[in-house]
């Protein structure tokens, strides 16, 4: 038999996770969208909020699992050092934490302006409410870009530049919340599936971009932990807050978008999707 490249464990491997993590959270979130609409079962109550969980937590799961059946493309001990990795210059850091953070707040400013609105919040308390939502965050969002990054990414930047596989990635992660969309009473629920792809395209850059440059699945743990807690504390609009969200997904598409295509162009990448450039 031919031994695999690393390319093709790298492949196999994501092919391994993307499956049984789709099977994993589909049932568990299409089994509460239905509970839900029939009025059985809400995500607020222990059972729905369990049926979340499981399906939230599958990427982290099954990354692990497929990292241990497919040797070839790495040992454990190396996944989780790219998990664990945050030996990373302090800019990449405060982008990571605060990043989100930021572009929400850019996105409120532009949709004030828009809507001819101010911004009523307290700095003081909100940033207390950034804070206290940070930790949860990573436990509660987070941690599922040990998948998505650890995993996904490079596999698809074997195959494709850095702005090409960000959209794949991004595609797959915006499918993969689709069941959320249906749950009754969920923070998804009738919220618009275009604009939640369209701001996860930018989002998934901005991580896209970070690990391309480091190697470091914590720090887009950290960023992903900032999305939420950034709508947890109201620096950025939800999902559900139409027009502002549109505002806010057309401004993290373009900052995104434009962040990779720059970087690309101006500093190169190595095969396995790298950017050149100091971690």
């Amino acid at each position: 038999m031919a031994q695999r490249t690393g390319g093709d464990g790298r492949s196999r491997r994501a092919r391994w996770f993307l499956g049984v993590t789709f099977v994993v959270t589909w049932v568990s979130w299409w089994l509460l969208a239905a509970l839900s609409r029939g009025g059985v079962l809400g995500p607020g109550e222990p059972l729905g909020f369990g049926l979340l969980m499981v399906g939230g937590t599958a990427p982290t799961v099954v990354a692990y699992l497929a990292v241990r059946r497919t040797p070839e493309a790495g040992t454990l001990r190396e996944f989780t050092r790219r998990v664990l990795h945050l030996r990373v210059s302090p800019v990449l850091l405060a982008v990571a934490v605060f990043g989100a953070a930021g572009l929400g707040v850019v996105s409120l400013g532009l949709g004030g302006a828009l809507s001819a609105t101010n911004w009523d919040g307290d700095p003081g308390r909100v940033a207390l409410l950034f804070l206290g939502a940070f930790l949860p965050s990573i436990l509660f969002g987070g941690i599922e870009e040990v998948g998505w990054r650890g995993v996904l990414q490079p596999a698809v930047t074997d195959r494709f530049n850095l702005v090409t596989a960000n959209l794949v990635i991004a595609a797959v992660w915006a499918v993969w919340h689709l069941p959320r969309f249906w749950v009754v009473g969920g923070s998804h629920h009738d919220a618009s599936f275009t604009l939640f792809l369209v701001a996860g395209v930018g989002y998934s850059a901005v991580m896209t971009w970070l690990y391309a440059r480091t190697h470091s699945v914590a720090l887009c743990v950290l960023f992903h932990a900032g999305i939420n807690a950034s709508a947890t504390a109201g620096l950025a609009y939800v999902v559900d807050q139409t027009p502002g969200f549109a505002v806010q997904a057309v401004v993290l598409f373009s900052v995104g978008t434009v962040l990779l295509a720059v970087s690309q162009r101006r500093q190169g990448c190595r095969t396995d999707g790298s950017v050149e450039l100091a971690g």
